[in-house]
């Protein structure tokens, strides 16, 4: 049996502008190639909102690879917000 979260079928995601900039998620490669486009679910404001990041480019980092998501807000749910953001990632 293989684990199969080992580091050559995950990476991890950097969020680095919207509403979910500095924040993280590790997420399965799928047939040894990253999501080149992510929605994301959050809860905003006592209500649902879908965020929409494109893959910008991707390194490697101590043996695992770390891809960058800019945030697209043509494609996302508007929202004003505090800075408060529930992810739900999906």
């Amino acid at each position: 049996m293989t684990d199969r979260t080992d580091k050559n079928t995950r990476y991890l995601a950097i969020f680095s502008d919207g509403p979910l900039e500095g924040t993280t998620e590790t997420r399965l490669l799928e047939n040894g190639e990253y999501d080149h486009r992510i929605g994301a679910a959050a809860h905003v404001d006592n209500s649902d909102a879908l965020f929409w990041y494109r893959a910008t480019g991707d390194r490697e980092v101590a043996g695992e690879k770390h891809v960058t998501y800019a945030f697209e807000p043509e494609d996302s749910d508007p929202v004003s917000t505090n800075g408060e953001v529930d992810s739900l990632s999906f």
